[in-house]
């Protein structure tokens, strides 16, 4: 028998990849915690509209999602955004995005002074510096705030840099690694002979979407993204695969007959235990680290390095007349330098055409990253209250939602540290000693449904490799 451990989009995407690799859906199970799929991804539903509690699209410049949707049915159900321009709130005000950047980091830096007035004017004379400076060494891996600021200061790094690229991870610049979150600004300026950081980043800067277009580089479902976990779900049961929701692994021993997954019990009844031929775990570092400590203890203790940012994201609705003035573009970033607790908007019924209502708005609200837990100490009704009361501030609004629900994530994003990719690799080298153990998500291979759709996809290949090579 083969599991995968985890229901999430790494773990679907490993199981429909094993089933793809001619392995027989009666030697293979899924085995999620929790009593629905999907990780976290989850659709909800406010003013007769399906609504993302967590991710809401993923990014199209690689095929991992497409061809997972086609394979089970959706491939012909995908829409995208309407709007793909975000605001940054600095100094009592909103403010465009400059042009002429790559996550955040000038590129042509004429173009980005010019537009630029997001920052303050010494911020914007810093930023020139990266033309004369002489080149920033860089000793295999670094901080993203390390090689930032040593080009442009420390105001484009905490203003543009951090909201954006952080903001992904909910984690900060100062923590998060050049080579596992921003490898292309690691790698171009490193194979650059020019010494300036934007002068290196013109021969890979992507072209800039336009708004409507097809080329903005973001899909989703007009049903919502989970309508993707439920097509693969149903397909996965039609072909006999066993999924088991609601059944938490508890330990893997690794003995003389090999591997052994022991589920929890409930009660005084003791879980199932099932022999393995192979095993993979689509799951955060922590829970990964406690099922392992029998059976790999070094993999184990290395897991447990990884640390974790948690997040709160509140969907609100807004009746239309609490806006000043008509929404524009698809959301507003806010940096961590100013003190909120409020760290990005999302204009959903902006940002995607089929969550447009009449009278009302809709906004996704995220709060905590990585070193801000404040909203953890507050119950729901609190929380609200307070995103609410910032929102007035950031937006000027003139009035309170009508409606908000709040999912919260506990560890949602792992934090890729400088050296993160040398950890991983450390790990999954301890396990090729423990037998058939394979790890896959969000962890180890980067954040994002493409990410871990790809990371799930890869895990199947090794195990499938393995027991037929």
């Amino acid at each position: 028998m083969l599991a995968v451990v985890g229901g999430g989009i790494s773990g679907i995407a490993a199981a429909l990849e094993l089933l793809e690799k001619g392995i027989s859906p009666d030697e293979l199970m899924l085995v999620e915690a929790q009593d629905s799929m999907g990780g976290k991804i989850r659709s909800i539903e406010m003013a007769g509209k399906r609504v993302e509690a967590g991710p809401d699209a993923f990014l199209t410049r690689t095929t991992a999602p497409a061809d997972l949707a086609t394979r089970v049915g959706l491939g012909d159900e995908l829409v995208r955004p309407r709007s793909f321009s975000a605001a940054i709130w600095a100094r009592g005000k909103q403010y465009p995005s400059p042009e002429g950047i790559m996550l955040g980091v000038p590129v042509s830096v004429g173009q980005f002074v010019r537009t630029s007035a997001v920052l303050s004017p010494l911020g914007r004379l810093r930023a020139l510096l990266d033309v004369v400076l002489p080149k920033t060494p860089l000793a295999g891996d670094a901080t993203i705030s390390h090689l930032v600021r040593s080009r442009f200061g420390r105001e484009v790094d905490e203003v543009l840099v951090d909201p954006m690229v952080g903001g992904i991870n909910a984690g900060s610049t100062t923590v998060l690694g050049l080579r596992a979150v921003a490898p292309q600004l690691l790698e171009a300026y490193k194979n650059s002979g020019a010494r300036s950081l934007a002068r290196s980043l013109v021969a890979v800067v992507p072209p800039r979407p336009q708004p409507g277009a097809r080329t903005i580089p973001f899909a989703s479902f007009a049903t919502g993204l989970d309508t993707l976990v439920r097509a693969s779900e149903e397909y996965l049961a039609a072909r006999g695969v066993r999924i088991l929701k609601g059944a938490r692994a508890e330990t893997i021993s690794n003995g003389r007959g090999g591997l052994t997954l022991q589920l929890a019990g409930s009660g005084r009844k003791r879980g199932e235990r099932i022999a393995l031929a192979g095993v993979i775990l689509a799951i955060p570092a922590p829970s990964a680290a406690a099922l392992l400590s029998e059976a790999a203890r070094s993999a184990s203790a290395k897991l447990e390095r990884i640390d974790y940012a948690d997040v709160a994201m509140t969907v609100m609705r807004y009746p239309k007349s609490a806006f000043a003035e008509p929404l524009r573009g698809s959301g507003l970033l806010v940096p961590r330098r100013f003190g909120h607790l409020v760290t990005a908007v999302t204009f959903a019924s902006r940002k995607w055409e089929h969550l447009d209502l009449p009278d009302s708005e809709l906004l996704r609200v995220s709060a905590g990253r990585f070193g801000d837990r404040r909203f953890a100490h507050m119950d729901d009704t609190t929380l609200q209250r307070e995103i609410a009361a910032e929102l007035t501030e950031l937006m000027d609004l003139r009035q309170g939602p009508a409606e908000a629900t709040t999912w919260r994530w506990q560890g949602a994003l792992p934090q890729y540290r400088p050296f993160h990719m040398e950890l991983v690799a450390s790990i999954r080298g301890d396990l090729a000693e423990t037998g058939a153990v394979e790890l896959c998500g969000a962890a180890y291979d980067g954040v994002g449904v493409p990410a871990c759709i790809a990371s799930g996809t890869e895990a199947a290949k090794r195990l499938a490799s393995r027991l037929t090579g």
